[in-house]
């Protein structure tokens, strides 16, 4: 497996570092990137890591929508779109190098976490939109904690012939981040946005579902153990890996991501003080760290059920 380690990072005073960010945030990428080579499948994956300073969280407060790839009716979150093209640009003599060299074997998966996994997606259907690859190129990007950046996403989808499955999105059954955009927004709040964003005023998914921007993908819900984190009021206790069944009614599906992406909310979550600090919920279920110990849980319980009984079965044969 090939390795390859990106470092797009800015570097300033501890007392500049907000107008360094503020003057640099749509000219450079704080995020890290690494690529590994799957020679077996012919496959080059793109990790994009999560934001680990405040450079990289100020393209959070971008939020406004702006055209994604020109397109009139699909709008995107203005920072998380200006950090994607940045690195679109340094990954793309990575993706035509392969090209050149697998051919038509060749294929492309993006993945990360937090903000990372948001660039992913973006960076992954810029590449269609703008025919460097076959759809049948892109393996389903896979996002962990990441919060949905695009207002009519679902259309771009099906104008590329794509479904849900092309994005798998892992979000931890209390983080946060991935709510952010995604949850109800208050009227009185709506309000208070739209003074300081005309462009709010016309923003669709805003008018007609009171939230920036929409889930796209299937929905992978993660549950830890309840000693790291309290379980979910609207899962089952105990530690389980969930996906949400969509093959019923559209309005019954979109009600259910409705309902747990606003359960817990995240206001809710941000008035509670034991939300803050290195320790504090929203770091705990959110940290790269908690996904990896949650995932590793799940696999355990897996391991346990499905080879433990198999091994007593030999044993009892001999």
């Amino acid at each position: 497996m090939g390795f390859e380690r990106k470092h797009h990072r800015i570097h300033s005073p501890k007392d500049q570092l907000l107008s360094m960010a503020a003057h640099q945030s749509f000219h450079s990428s704080p995020f890290e990137w690494i690529i590994c080579d799957d020679p077996i499948r012919h496959t080059r994956i793109f990790v994009i890591q999560g934001p680990d300073s405040l450079t990289s969280w100020w393209r959070v407060l971008f939020f406004h929508p702006t055209k994604f790839e020109g397109k009139l009716d699909v709008f995107v979150h203005r920072g998380m779109y200006e950090a994607a093209k940045v690195i679109y640009e340094k990954v793309i003599p990575h993706v035509v190098d392969f090209l050149q060299t697998h051919g038509e074997q060749a294929r492309f998966q993006f993945t990360g976490h937090s903000l990372g996994g948001s660039i992913a997606v973006l960076v992954s259907l810029m590449l269609l939109i703008r025919n460097v690859v076959r759809c049948s190129m892109v393996e389903p990007v896979v996002t962990f904690g990441s919060p949905f950046v695009l207002c009519g996403g679902r259309k771009l989808l099906d104008e590329l012939k794509l479904d849900d499955a092309q994005i798998y999105n892992v979000i931890m059954h209390r983080d946060i981040v991935p709510r952010g955009f995604s949850c109800n927004i208050p009227g009185f709040h709506i309000s208070v946005l739209k003074l300081f964003k005309r462009s709010l005023h016309s923003h669709t998914c805003l008018n007609e579902n009171k939230f920036m921007y929409s889930p796209l993908g299937n929905l992978l819900i993660l549950q830890p153990n309840a000693k790291s984190s309290p379980g979910h009021p609207l899962l089952p206790p105990g530690t389980a890996f969930y996906a949400l069944d969509t093959t019923g009614y559209k309005d019954t599906s979109n009600a259910a991501i409705n309902g747990f992406l606003n359960s817990p909310h995240p206001l809710q979550t941000l008035f509670d003080p034991k939300a803050y600090g290195d320790d504090g919920t929203v770091s705990l279920n959110h940290d790269s760290s908690s996904y990896l110990k949650a995932i590793n849980g799940v696999l355990r319980l897996h391991i346990t059920a499905t080879i433990v009984p198999k091994l007593r079965e030999k044993k009892s044969l001999l």
